[in-house]
């Protein structure tokens, strides 16, 4: 049986971040990715200030940058301004691919590519019949973690992700989306790329079932007219049910800890900052990070503010309405950028 002493499965955001921190250590590491090739996600590509901020993406892999996004609140328009940019779209192929880069020379590091796990343990795990031990196991495996199951953790709170990737250049702004007769507490989306967008939505599966976000969700391409007929259809889970990250010698990561905003839906910072936690805690067994306190507290503000939204019944409407007048003040709208952000 082969050995390793830190085993992360799945090479997104936040395994390749672990395994970054990782490279040109003493360990031995092994990152496995289940798909034939590392980048490409199904993702809006949105990324807030702070994800940029803290990963100093080169300007090439930005696509777009804003100062104010248009919000919508049942098909009245207003826009949330900032003097700095705090929306951005990135192509996740391009910063997968700029991730891996960083990690190709360290030596240390091996990467494997179709590579699944089918069988996970305390102390081992198994790759197409290949049984590979470890001391330390990081899962970075998404919202449909294997190694979350095996822990026996049930994940309460995931969102569901519609989208179109659609070629055009017809739309320029980011725009957000409140319409609670069709999305409930939840939103829809236009972020424009560089030849294409994503216009999409998202909920919970317990308050909007799949079916029915998808039927609203038509209804209301077809009320804007947003032409889908050459459209790439696409949906994805997300798990924002948050339990914790280190479980003895196993960690969590990501979507996998269910890090994801469940508001906002919002994941990629929260990995990125998981990833390179989860590291340190390898590194350094008495390491307390500095960081993750802040990234749970939004995460469970963020559930308070869906909850809120949730119990307003027939209110919602009008939560979302008066938000959206708040924000016309300067104090309220700086704490709305915040918020999202």
């Amino acid at each position: 049986m082969q050995f390793f002493d830190v085993v992360i499965i799945g090479a997104g955001p936040a395994g390749l971040k672990c395994a970054e921190k990782l490279g040109n250590s003493s360990l031995k590491v092994l990152l496995l990715e289940k798909n034939d090739e590392i980048g490409p996600k199904v993702c809006a590509g949105g990324l807030t200030g702070k994800g940029i901020e803290y990963l100093g993406l080169p300007p090439q892999l930005i696509e777009y940058s804003y100062n104010q996004v248009k919000l919508h609140v049942n098909n009245i328009a207003s826009t949330l301004k900032s003097d700095t940019d705090f929306a951005f779209t990135i192509d996740r192929k391009k910063f997968g691919q700029w991730q891996l880069q960083k990690i190709k020379a360290f030596p240390n590091i091996e990467i494997r590519i179709s590579s699944k796990a089918t069988v996970v343990n305390k102390d081992f795990i198994v790759v197409g019949g290949e049984k590979i031990g470890f001391k330390y196991l990081v899962g970075a495996d998404g919202s449909n973690s294997i190694v979350k199951t095996f822990l026996g953790l049930k994940s309460r709170r995931k969102i569901i992700g519609i989208q179109y990737i659609i070629s055009t250049n017809k739309y320029q702004d980011f725009e957000i989306f409140f319409q609670p007769e069709y999305f409930s507490a939840w939103y829809a989306w236009i972020f424009p790329h560089r030849s294409y967008i994503s216009v999409g939505c998202g909920a919970d599966p317990k308050h909007v079932s799949p079916k029915k976000l998808k039927e609203n969700f038509h209804q209301w391409l077809n009320d804007r007219q947003i032409d889908i007929s050459k459209g790439k259809y696409e949906a994805f889970p997300m798990d924002a049910d948050y339990n914790g990250i280190r479980f003895d010698n196993i960690f969590l990561t990501g979507d996998a800890a269910g890090l994801v905003s469940p508001f906002t839906g919002e994941g990629i910072y929260q990995a990125l900052i998981s990833g390179e936690e989860t590291a340190k805690a390898i590194l350094n067994p008495s390491y307390i990070s500095d960081k993750m306190p802040a990234v749970i507290h939004k995460h469970k503000r963020h559930q308070q503010l869906i909850n809120l939204m949730i119990k307003s019944g027939r209110l919602k409407s009008l939560f979302f309405a008066t938000g959206q007048q708040l924000f016309k003040i300067p104090k309220y709208e700086k704490k709305a950028i915040e918020l999202f952000g």
